[in-house]
């Protein structure tokens, strides 16, 4: 009974214990806020790689394969790529197109009549129809790569008959300020019918992969 009630030393073990909560909630704290550094550096550069794929993918569908239509498929050529087209990039721009058969098979056909060796292929590191490498003012640029892996085609008929695509190739605005509808002349304005493409994007840092991003894209011309 006198062992029991003999509490000599229980400031010390109280004290311990209060020790040990608060390094515990320092800890815990510790790893909160470097958890949060963590992910907000990750998402920093999640963000870098998404706006390089977001800027290379504005220049390929709203330049580079306007350009190919209306250049290459409206004369009924069959190179899909000429010198003439390298003045839509800026210069210092690293940019690279496939000059081959199945870039011009991807635009004017069908995926399911596209050659054997044409890759469908939903990573676009693999046989990319198009790769930019965005300079930036550090050593480590961020590079781009393109890929059409799926194409529909409005117009059946075979290039060059066909070119794919039902919509107009001149380049010329056929917008009429509305008199299509509102007007009163007796024509009718056909409808334009346009081709389909599925459109597989990654950038990435080119000496550090895990920066990446990844967009699909549907793209109708």
């Amino acid at each position: 009974m006198k062992l029991l009630a003999n509490q000599k030393g229980i400031a010390l073990i109280t004290a311990l214990l209060l020790t040990l909560i608060s390094l515990t909630i320092v800890m815990y704290l510790l790893f909160m806020i470097t958890s949060g550094v963590k992910l907000s550096g990750a998402n920093k550069r999640y963000k870098t790689a998404l706006e390089a794929s977001y800027g290379s993918t504005d220049l390929v569908i709203k330049e580079i394969i306007p350009a190919i239509f209306s250049k290459t498929i409206a004369v009924n050529a069959y190179t899909p790529w000429d010198n003439s087209l390298s003045l839509l990039y800026p210069p210092g721009m690293d940019f690279t197109a496939n000059t081959d058969t199945c870039l011009m098979d991807k635009i004017t056909k069908s995926s399911s009549n596209w050659g054997p060796a044409c890759s469908k292929s939903p990573n676009p590191k693999e046989s990319p129809d198009f790769s930019i490498k965005l300079n930036s003012t550090s050593s480590d640029p961020f590079t781009v790569y393109t890929k059409i892996i799926d194409t529909i085609c409005s117009d059946k008929r075979a290039y060059p008959t066909g070119k794919c695509t039902g919509s107009d190739l001149s380049g010329y605005d056929q917008l009429d300020g509305g008199q299509g509808t509102t007007g009163g002349a007796a024509g009718i304005t056909v409808q334009s019918m346009p081709a389909t493409y599925r459109i597989e994007v990654q950038g990435e840092r080119t000496t550090n992969f895990s920066e990446r991003s990844k967009l699909s894209i549907l793209y109708a011309y």
